[in-house]
């Protein structure tokens, strides 16, 4: 691990256990069991530890989107501070409630992001859509990617506009379907249309 990359990973591990030490005197004075926290907050530190780790390999930081990979280790801190402001907001307004709200318009600009840069991802098992039969196909990859770039991003659209209907059974359902189910049905009909053609 280089230098620039050490320094990431301990810049952010500080944050998250900065945020942590926070979220816990919050959740102590909103009167919330602390044990949950506690484990949450350790989860937090080593994923963001893992995350770090991962995407300082050579093929992850070369093949990948410069910005997938900022973000993915950064992703740990950020997302503290998103659930940090909610707690905020219910300790400073105890009767009011904007947790549910929030986590889906977070959730929508994540799937915006990560689909803007999607077509600029090279091959490589930890950025991306990670379908293991396009790994040696770099042409089914790439189209795959393009079609994740516009599936993705709407579903980032569908969960901003999530908290105008509240309608679970629908945004859940579709945000699947929009994430998941279509770029893999795409890869798979791209794989076995180049076996047959091969």
């Amino acid at each position: 691990m280089n230098p620039k990359n050490k320094r990431t990973l301990f810049l952010t591990s500080t944050i998250c256990i900065i945020l942590s030490i926070v979220a816990f005197a919050l959740s102590h004075m909103g009167g919330a069991s602390n044990e949950n926290y506690i484990l949450l907050y350790v989860i937090a530190v080593l994923l963001n530890i893992v995350l770090n780790l991962a995407l300082s390999i050579k093929i992850a930081s070369t093949n990948g989107a410069k910005a997938l990979v900022s973000l993915g280790k950064w992703i740990m801190p950020i997302a503290g501070v998103v659930y940090l402001i909610p707690q905020v907001y219910s300790v400073l307004f105890p009767a009011k409630t904007m947790q549910d709200t929030y986590w889906y318009v977070f959730i929508g600009i994540l799937f915006i992001v990560s689909g803007n840069y999607f077509p600029k991802n090279h091959i490589n098992p930890y950025i991306g859509l990670k379908f293991p039969w396009l790994f040696n196909d770099e042409e089914g990859w790439y189209k795959t990617h393009r079609l994740g770039s516009y599936t993705w991003i709407l579903a980032g659209i569908v969960s901003i506009l999530h908290p105008l209907h509240n309608l679970v059974f629908v945004t859940v359902p579709l945000i699947i379907f929009l994430v998941g189910v279509v770029p893999l049905v795409y890869s798979l009909v791209l794989y076995f249309k180049r076996k047959r053609s091969n």
